[in-house]
């Protein structure tokens, strides 16, 4: 029998540099190591122990960010109860989200693009742990031409044939398109649901014409992108949408990569004078759809990682 492969890419990348990172990380994290030194523990021990992908991650994210190992991914492999070694926890933790977002602002200021892997797997874990969902900007061996770049405004989408802007809730001073959106219509069996309605105000365009293999594969790539969750992270106002590719553009000449809706934009400060439309978007994995559409307050994950080191 042939061996069984792994599921998840992530673990397949973790495996490329993890001996690269061990060493960085012994090397310039000289508490964490010591910490780890002083429990009769070692970074090898732990990956023998069934907890590589979990290491690993952990590692990438303190050499990336320049911060101790996260001591709260080792508590939890550990099981250690000091309630002093929990209280700087939680210190360690609300520094490092303040790092996170600040290497995310930055990262939004790069020309529109990919990151370098290691930087991209980062992301992709620090950004699943604070949203509470997998994030990736991989999925299925499906990446877009960009995974960071500048987000224009679009208009809201026929979701019927007979739909009007009178019909449409909020932002109307936005307008309606004159045509239905590249995925077609929202409707489902004709009707106009719940589902329709939400996937509507918040969705995305993206350039899926610009793909290398759009002309020759569309009838499969098509269906796969139509209503494809993904998130954008605006880390500069610390805010995150959830919506579905709702449409295709923009048009290479218009200097942008992805378009949203008017709740998008909105909701998600993507064009405040900050921001200035810089965003990172990736694909959610969420397979069972229990993902909600809208905006979420990143800021909010701040406030309850303060509440936490306050109560301990």
């Amino acid at each position: 029998m042939s061996p069984k492969k792994n599921k998840s890419p992530k673990v397949n990348k973790l495996r490329m540099f993890y001996a690269g990172l061990k060493d960085r990380f012994h090397k310039t994290h000289f508490e964490a190591s010591d910490w780890l030194n002083q429990k009769g523990v070692d970074v090898d021990t732990l990956k023998q122990a069934g907890k590589s992908a979990i290491t690993a991650t952990t590692l990438a994210g303190a050499v990336i960010t320049s911060k101790p190992v996260d001591a709260q991914m080792t508590e939890q492999i550990l099981g250690i109860n000091s309630k002093k070694e929990e209280k700087l926890v939680a210190q360690v933790t609300l520094e490092e989200h303040d790092e996170i977002i600040k290497k995310m602002s930055d990262f939004v200021k790069r020309p529109p693009g990919h990151l370098e892997s290691e930087d991209e797997l980062y992301l992709e874990q620090q950004i699943s742990d604070m949203l509470g969902f997998e994030v990736t900007a991989e999925l299925e061996g499906h990446r877009l031409n960009h995974s960071i770049g500048i987000m224009g405004g679009e208009q809201h989408l026929k979701r019927f044939p007979t739909d009007t802007l009178s019909q449409h809730d909020e932002y109307r001073q936005a307008g309606i398109a004159p045509a239905r959106g590249a995925f077609g219509w929202f409707t489902e069996g004709g009707e106009l649901t719940g589902k329709a309605i939400e996937r509507e105000k918040y969705y995305f365009a993206v350039q899926t014409l610009y793909l290398p293999d759009w002309n020759s594969n569309y009838k499969d790539l098509k269906p796969w992108y139509k209503y494809r969750k993904m998130v954008a992270i605006n880390p500069v106002d610390g805010m995150a949408v959830v919506a579905v590719v709702g449409d295709a553009g923009p048009a290479q000449w218009v200097g942008k990569q992805y378009g949203g809706s008017p709740e998008v934009i909105r909701e998600g400060k993507i064009w405040s004078k900050e921001a200035r439309g810089r965003v990172i978007l990736m694909f959610v994995d969420d397979p069972e759809d229990k993902v909600p559409l809208g905006s979420i307050d990143i800021n909010e994950y701040k406030k309850q990682l303060a509440q936490g080191q306050e109560e301990k």
